[in-house]
């Protein structure tokens, strides 16, 4: 079970799309963060 784990922690192929994914739900998560900071809506950006 160790080296099944070792073999998936060191394989890099199709990582870039994880990459991409989670640098997208980080940019999200940063926006949402810094649009309720700063005190607006969904309604007041929206409409």
């Amino acid at each position: 079970m160790l080296r099944l784990l070792k073999k998936f922690a060191s394989d890099e192929t199709g990582i870039s799309l994880v990459e991409y994914g989670l640098i997208a739900a980080i940019i999200t998560v940063a926006t949402t963060f810094a649009v309720s900071a700063a005190g607006y809506n969904i309604t007041d950006i929206l409409g």
